[in-house]
């Protein structure tokens, strides 16, 4: 009992710092009566760090300049019947700007007394959309104007509203976005980078005359239901998210908008059914709060090959948003149930692993080579050019596997990998073609019309022997597999075995009566059981030499 409890506690430990990898906590405000969303950062004239946190009930201002002990020092409440679970801010000088599904308009916070007091307001629209402003999903603040998103009503069709904040206590209205919903948005320059959830896109709108944008691109993205987009430091690259299950981070090249290029996809290691909720830029760091609750944080610097290099669980469900913009170089996070987390990052260049798989004999590319770094999971495909691109956190020497179906599989030993390098390996792989023959144990005679069925561990195939006996595959990778072989009137035989195409296998039956359904011999219903015991069970779909089992 001692080993078996040493041997759990290990893999426990060892669960727990695979999953708080190069993220520390520094400090933790859980809201356990509430449900937290948007965060974003502040700093005010003396230094000190402040997280806003969009709140059900309220915009929560936590003082985290001790990132140890954060604590909420002030706060403006929801008006009444405005709780809601969706609430975002962003700041612009000394001022936050917060939106919400439950309506309010926008609630304009002067930040410039704090730690005091937090004067505030709700702006529900001027002019031409006076009054007009209720609930919005998300909102972007920058170079002096605001972009509220996802706005109700009707307003702009749940595009943007722009507003202008010369006056940042007093917004007003110059112009609209209206040909999309418009879920989230990131601006740069005179450009906006919508999140068209609904329409699956994303689009590229110039919005140098903030009274007519201009539609200038869209681009589907990977799950068709774009959630938010950020651009990386140099604006070549656009990364975009999809609020769907089993559904990944895009990177996309948009360098030239007339030749937009998905580059990459990006699953999160751990949990990768679990989307990225918000995906957030700094120092081509991609920093991913997600759903599983848990923030990743992921090297982009080599935007057609992003590896993850840091990774945090937070509450049970979605870890919604993070800023990972304040001084200290901390990041402040908000997950629904968990609260707020600061957490310290580690931020390591990934070891980049790269390179082309052709045949020996064609010297075309191969496509669906899998590629695993050994002994981690680390796994990746040839594209359709033959090129892998994946790589590492942790710099170290490895294995590197190469195995495709009708291919003798190729392991390269002791490649070394080191951070903030590029690995290139070329690789080869020679055919492969299973060869064997069935025969009756003692006289060695064949046995045409045997049943073969093999499992290399990753793919299975399965034959008919011909007139003497042989058999061939060639849908398999070299290497450990089971062959079964089984023929009417004889014992079916299973063998482990090691195979190269260097030599066939031969698989010896003995005379009886035995099947253990690896294979179809034929068996038809001569009659129905009324009574007595009975037992169905269900093949495992993975055969095993070792699993077989009689049946009487």
């Amino acid at each position: 009992m001692n080993k078996v409890y040493s041997l759990v506690l290990l893999l426990l430990i060892q669960t727990i710092a695979n999953a708080q990898f190069n993220l520390n906590l520094k400090g933790h405000l859980p809201y356990p009566s509430n449900t937290c969303a948007g965060i974003w950062h502040y700093v005010d004239s003396l230094g000190n760090e402040y997280a806003l946190v969009g709140v059900n009930d309220r915009l929560a201002i936590v003082d985290v300049t001790v990132a140890t002990n954060p604590t909420e020092i002030l706060s403006v409440p929801a008006l009444p019947g405005q709780s809601s679970l969706w609430r975002e801010v962003k700041t612009a000088g000394k001022y936050a700007y917060a939106v919400s599904e439950g309506g309010g308009g926008v609630m304009i916070i002067d930040l410039s007394y704090l730690p005091d007091s937090v004067p505030s307001k709700h702006y529900y629209g001027d002019g031409l959309i006076n009054n007009q402003l209720g609930a919005a999903h998300t909102i972007a603040v920058t170079d002096g104007y605001a972009y509220v998103f996802g706005t109700g009503g009707g307003l702009a069709s749940g595009g943007a509203v722009i507003l202008d904040l010369a006056d940042p206590w007093n917004p007003v209205y110059v112009g609209q976005y209206n040909l999309n919903y418009i879920h989230d948005g990131y601006i740069r320059g005179d450009t906006l980078w919508a999140g068209e959830i609904y329409a699956g896109l994303f689009s590229v709108v110039d919005i140098s005359d903030k009274t007519n944008p201009v539609l200038l691109a869209t681009q589907s993205t990977p799950g068709q239901f774009c959630h938010n987009t950020w651009l990386s430091d140099n604006s070549q690259f656009l990364f975009t998210t999809d609020e769907l299950p089993n559904k990944p981070l895009g990177s996309f090249d948009v360098s030239n908008l007339g030749n937009i290029k998905l580059v990459d996809e990006y699953f999160t290691d751990s949990m990768p059914a679990n989307e990225v909720h918000n995906v957030r830029v700094l120092n081509d760091f991609l920093i991913n709060p997600s759903y599983g609750s848990q923030l990743t944080i992921c090297d982009a610097a080599r935007p057609d090959n992003i590896i993850e290099i840091a990774s945090y669980p937070t509450g049970s469900y979605l870890c919604w948003d993070a800023s990972p913009y304040l001084p200290s170089g901390n990041i402040i996070v908000a997950d629904v149930d968990g609260g707020v987390y600061v957490l310290e990052p580690n931020y390591v260049r990934a070891c980049y692993l790269e390179g082309n798989v052709t045949d020996s004999i064609t010297g075309l590319p191969l496509s669906n080579v899998n590629v695993s770094i050994l002994p981690t999971d680390k796994k990746s495909k040839t594209n359709l050019s033959g090129d892998f691109k994946t790589g590492l956190a942790t710099a170290g020497t490895f294995d590197i596997e190469f195995r495709k179906p009708g291919y003798i599989t190729k392991t390269l030993q002791g490649v070394v990998l080191t951070n903030g390098q590029l690995t290139l390996l070329n690789v080869v792989l020679s055919p492969f073609v299973l060869l064997g023959t069935v025969t009756e144990q003692g006289s060695g005679n064949p046995i045409p019309g045997a049943s073969v069925f093999a499992d290399d561990g990753d793919n299975s195939a399965f034959t008919i022997a011909d007139g003497s006996g042989n058999f061939s595959f060639t849908t398999l990778s070299s290497g450990m597999m089971d062959i079964t072989a089984t023929s009417w009137g004889h014992n079916s035989f299973c063998q482990s075995v090691f195979v190269d195409g260097q030599a066939p296998v031969v698989l010896s039956l003995s005379s009886g009566y035995y099947d253990d359904f690896i294979t179809d011999l034929g068996w038809t219903i001569n009659s129905t059981v009324s009574n007595g015991d009975w037992e169905e069970e269900i093949p495992s779909d993975k055969f095993r030499c070792n699993s077989i089992k009689s049946w009487s």
